[in-house]
């Protein structure tokens, strides 16, 4: 993979623009700038030069080279000032103009589900594989005649409003190709399972099960189950499923690893993991193979997620640290809490105000009122506050949004705490006043801009134009001073952040239409939520997330210049999805080379699978969890 050396004439004239064909060419060459270098312990172990590389310090200072050694970075500057620290072992990159961030922190990505939901672990039933109920029985009919007997059959992804049936799937879609198998399909959104008669049968739900807190058993006009639960009402039959072994969820860890790493990803956070998984990825960690670095949230030891203070404290009781590994790989801050549902067709989000069609949804805590589910939720967020652990939140209803942040504020001024950094997840609809009292609070709210364009077009229907248009609100939250961060939410969306920070640049939905043009924001803000922003959610803040002295070596190489040199965006931004990862760099190592052809089978693999850009966003209206 050698190339013809930089001369050092072009190494003192400083990084240029992207050549011609360069974008093809791969970028590690032959170390020619040590032929008369010293071989001093002060050398770097990589130098990448030539290039645009936007350090994301408070300045947004734009650099043409970088060093690193033992996986920080010791300089940036201009080309000519890294000479000295290339020794005859530096591994030198030529750039040719090409733009690097810091590694991307995706600071919500569910990293075992998104192995987990990819083929063979289950049954791809989502876009651009299915587009009806016919197209998933078949899948399902085939995954049957491949099975073992009794089975279960697990599948993911599919989008009730893409059906060409125009209707809801049933059990008895199902039952015809599945009659001894027990059939689960869990949505796209991770919200709706669809299930066949004999995993009904098996879970003990017929006409008299009544419905779980929090949850919705759908029913036809008889009374009868139909096969659809939501909410909180999946767990009566995924408790019956047979786990994943811990073979199996590790080697969908390396699998979804892979993948993130072709997407530049180089952090995220894991919300919401078991006892099992915990022990997946600490022992990963631990020899030193997982290849991330991973925060994360704890969920009950059967990995659903807390309903009451009990749960909570179950939790919090059961929870040892990872012992012998690094938390700079691997590292447990706190517990992932859930208040409601989400605000699509099912109307499941907490709201003030009714849904379009009625409803305002509710809490999934325990609890018999309002009221009651208000108070079991404050309760558990006092106690995980008190255990001096940080809180993540799901809340996407307003409703919802406001118990949480006043929940937060009242376990603080109970127990004032430095920094816990408690945040929102999702947070679709925080108005500006609730925004302002998690400012106050210093909390943050995690965002979804992938989500808003899947479901800009669609949330009128549901939500109403004023509300569809706010939704996902990144200007009045940076403008109200709450730390604010981005995420995908993978698998529900493909872990794709360039579709993200597109979508804060623009608000379109797929129709092309623009969604609230006054929550657009500018790209340094925007690509802050994606490095600074999300090391600061990881209380990491002071060693990663920016490219500076003593900062993490985690990188994220970009084919072409972005940028000019006051850091504006050069580009349409129509054109940012498509922009290739060239390189991606942990910990100072290369992880991933788009040149490499075995390193891009992760990403072709999902790509085939249908999942990397499922749903169709003029079809979508579901949500993520």
């Amino acid at each position: 993979m050698e190339h013809s050396p930089l001369s050092r004439r072009g190494l003192l004239r400083g990084g240029a623009g992207l050549a011609a064909g360069a974008a093809a060419q791969p970028l590690i060459h032959a170390n020619a700038w040590a032929q008369d270098a010293d071989p001093s312990s002060k050398a770097a172990d990589l130098v990448l030069h030539n290039g645009q590389i936007l350090t994301m310090d408070r300045g947004f200072r734009i650099v043409s080279a970088l060093a690193v050694k033992a996986g920080r970075i010791v300089h940036a500057g201009p080309d000519p000032s890294v000479r000295r620290l290339v020794g005859r072992r530096t591994q030198v990159v030529n750039l040719r103009g090409r733009t690097v961030l810091p590694g991307i922190n995706d600071s919500h990505l569910h990293g075992l589900r998104t192995g987990l939901a990819l083929p063979p672990y289950t049954v791809d039933v989502g876009e651009p594989a299915v587009r009806s109920i016919a197209d998933a029985v078949a899948a399902v009919g085939e995954a049957v005649r491949q099975a073992d007997q009794g089975t279960w059959i697990r599948g993911k992804g599919w989008n009730e409003n893409a059906f060409a049936e125009g209707r809801p799937p049933t059990r008895q879609d199902l039952d015809p190709v599945s009659p001894d198998h027990p059939v689960v399909l869990l949505d796209w959104s991770n919200h709706v399972l669809w299930v066949n008669g004999k995993a009904l049968e098996l879970a003990g739900i017929d006409r008299d099960t009544p419905d779980p807190s929090g949850g919705v058993i759908v029913r036809d006009s008889s009374g009868e189950p139909t096969g659809l639960l939501r909410e909180t009402a999946m767990d009566l039959v995924n408790r019956h499923v047979p786990p994943y072994t811990e073979q199996e969820q590790a080697d969908a860890v390396d699998t979804a690893v892979a993948l993130l790493l072709s997407h530049g990803i180089t952090s995220f956070t894991e919300p919401g993991i078991g006892a099992e998984a915990q022990r997946v990825y600490a022992r990963k960690a631990g020899r030193g193979a997982l290849g991330i670095r991973v925060t994360a949230l704890l969920s009950r030891p059967d990995d659903t997620y807390p309903t009451s203070a009990d749960h909570v404290r179950e939790i919090l009781g059961g929870h040892r640290p990872p012992e012998d590994v690094d938390p700079r790989w691997f590292n447990i801050t706190g517990v992932k809490l859930r208040a409601d549902g989400v605000p699509i067709a099912s109307r499941t989000a907490w709201m003030r105000e009714p849904y379009v069609g009625g409803g305002r949804g509710g809490l999934v805590t325990d609890g018999g009122t309002d009221q009651d589910k208000v108070d079991e939720l404050t309760a558990m967020v006092g106690l995980v506050h008190r255990h001096g652990m940080q809180i993540g939140t799901h809340a996407t209803g307003d409703a919802a949004i406001d118990a949480v942040t006043a929940a937060y504020a009242r376990a603080l001024r109970r127990r004032p705490r430095t920094h816990p950094r408690h945040y929102l997840i999702h947070g679709d609809f925080a108005w500006p006043e609730t925004l302002r009292l998690l400012a106050e609070n210093r909390c943050g709210v995690s965002l979804n801009p992938n989500i808003k364009h899947l479901i800009a077009d669609s949330q009128p229907d549901v939500v109403g134009a004023e509300r569809a248009a706010y939704q996902t609100p990144y200007r009045s939250a940076l403008r109200a001073g709450v730390a604010v961060t981005s995420a995908s939410d993978a698998p529900n969306v493909a872990p794709d952040w360039r579709q993200g920070l597109e979508t804060m640049l623009l608000r379109e939905g797929g129709s092309g239409e623009v969604s609230g043009p006054d929550q657009i924001i500018g790209v340094r803000p925007a690509l802050r939520t994606y490095t600074t922003a999300g090391a600061w959610q990881d209380h990491a803040d002071r060693w990663k997330g920016a490219l500076a002295r003593g900062m993490a070596a985690d990188l994220c190489v970009l084919e072409g210049t972005l940028f000019d040199a006051r850091g504006r965006l050069t580009h349409d931004a129509h054109a940012i999805t498509d922009v290739p990862v060239a390189l991606t760099v942990v910990n100072g190592e290369i992880a991933y080379d788009a040149a490499n052809a075995s390193q891009r089978a992760p990403a072709a693999r999902a790509q085939a699978a249908g999942w990397a850009r499922r749903p169709d966003p003029r079809q979508m209206c579901a949500h993520c969890s």
